[in-house]
């Protein structure tokens, strides 16, 4: 059976048969559904990148989705295939059906690269555990590219197995539980703390209101896509994912939290809070109340920090995992064969300045 790749445009362009293989990846994380995407698309990537969404079909059945991003950089620079993602990303990974063969994969990827034109293929914040990210490594070997491995960040998340909140808390460093039950009495004291969460479409003003007044507020720099969190807070409740926390003092909102739950898994997207009021810990008092709520209410099964190994975020969670990249260079071309020797360089140079430490 002989499969069709397709390139689009636009996430917009996509026929309605990928909606199935976007449903099925949604369950994984909300950062691969079809609006999230269309979200990047529209408020962030069509402003600076050239956009290719490849499909994969074979007797009218879908089974691939490469949204990709094509870097040119002119006539003396190689043709790079990035992933579909920005500093807005937390997982990225193409959307292939479980059926999918390494050798059907191995033919979809040769196409793909055949047509761009390809020297490089660069994918970030992958989930090396899942079983996409070592069948693209084995196809992209089998077509004659060079690949390595490199790290993104560290992944900070707790699987809470069945547990209550307060089975929670009492697992947490009695450090800990005693800072947490401090500071929220002194916030509480005499009624002029109080907390809320923003989950429905009716009190959407509100949330995206206080959000921008908070990270405005914050010790933060300004969104260089100033619609982005907007959009996203739009998206969340329309989708019923929206959980949004704010803490109020003396009826003023000081601090906001952007938490995603979705299938089961609630993902801590955003936060900020005035820094005028840095001394309540409005963002320690808030976190725990949503995570109040994540686990008692919405009955989630993780809670993700999704990005980085800051060390506060050792006090709420229990596991870390890691994100990986994927890099792969065409051996068969000029600036594939220069874009793998500046990679080996460079992994020389850090083991060298990481022994002289």
């Amino acid at each position: 059976m002989e499969q069709q790749i397709r390139k689009y445009g636009s996430i917009n362009d996509l026929p309605a048969s990928c909606q199935k293989l976007f449903d099925s990846n949604e369950k994984s994380s909300f950062d691969l559904s079809k609006d999230w995407f269309l979200l990047l698309e529209t408020t962030v990537i069509r402003q600076t990148k050239e956009i290719y969404i490849f499909t994969s079909e074979t007797m009218g059945v879908i089974q691939g989705i490469w949204p990709v991003l094509l870097q040119k950089n002119g006539k003396f620079s190689p043709r790079q295939i990035n992933s579909f993602t920005c500093f807005y990303s937390s997982l990225y990974q193409p959307l292939i059906s479980s059926n999918l063969t390494i050798e059907s994969l191995t033919g979809c990827l040769r196409k793909i690269l055949s047509d761009t034109q390809a020297d490089v293929l660069r994918f970030d914040i992958m989930d090396p555990s899942h079983s996409g990210f070592d069948l693209h490594e084995q196809a992209l070997k089998k077509i004659g590219f060079k690949t390595d491995r490199f790290f993104c960040w560290g992944n900070w998340y707790l699987p809470v197995n069945n547990r209550s909140f307060s089975d929670y808390l009492q697992g947490l460093s009695s450090r800990v539980r005693n800072t947490l039950e401090r500071r929220k009495k002194k916030f509480l004291a005499g009624g002029r703390g109080k907390l809320e969460i923003i989950t429905t479409h009716d009190k959407l003003f509100t949330a995206i209101d206080v959000w921008k007044k908070n990270y405005s507020a914050s010790w933060k720099i300004p969104e260089p896509y100033p619609e982005f969190m907007p959009s996203l807070i739009s998206l969340c409740a329309a989708k019923g994912w929206l959980r949004l926390g704010i803490a109020y003092y003396d009826e003023e909102p000081i601090a906001a939290q952007l938490w995603i739950v979705n299938q089961g898994r609630a993902a801590i997207y955003k936060l900020a809070y005035d820094e005028k009021f840095a001394h309540l810990s409005p963002g320690t008092i808030l976190t725990a109340h949503l995570m109040q709520h994540a686990i008692d209410v919405d009955k989630v099964h993780e809670v993700d920090y999704l990005t980085g190994d800051d060390a506060y975020k050792k006090d709420w969670m229990s596991h870390r995992r890691e994100r990986l990249g994927l890099v792969a260079y065409n051996l068969r071309s000029f600036w594939g064969l220069i874009g793998i020797s500046k990679h080996i360089a460079g992994k020389i140079r850090k083991k060298i300045l990481k022994s002289l430490k």
